[in-house]
């Protein structure tokens, strides 16, 4: 889990839903908007997945591959993760999102 001041706060995460540029991989989705320091929401919804327990592992995974993997990023970021995210193992998890966040520097 991230630290709390690397989380996004409920209001902050509506600014950054209307004001942010999507951007879409093959395994997520991704809304950012310039902020420093840089935070960080996911949302898993029930179109991922029915069970809980399956949204919430993978919640867990994708933060996890951000916290060891933190870049000192300058924007605001949510992370909406496609299906085709449950296939994938927790390195490649960490693989795509790194991948995807040195493209923003």
């Amino acid at each position: 889990m991230l630290p709390k001041k690397l989380r996004l706060s409920r209001k902050d995460l509506l600014l950054v839903q209307s004001q942010g540029k999507k951007l879409s991989t093959p395994h997520f989705s991704a809304t950012i908007l310039p902020h420093t320091p840089g935070r960080t929401a996911i949302i898993t919804s029930t179109k991922l997945s029915k069970s809980a327990v399956v949204r919430n592992r993978l919640r867990r995974q994708i933060y996890d591959a951000l916290s060891t993997r933190h870049l000192a990023l300058s924007t605001d970021l949510i992370i909406y993760p496609k299906p085709t995210m449950l296939k994938l193992t927790h390195d490649q998890i960490s693989t795509a999102l790194h991948s995807f966040l040195s493209t923003l520097h």
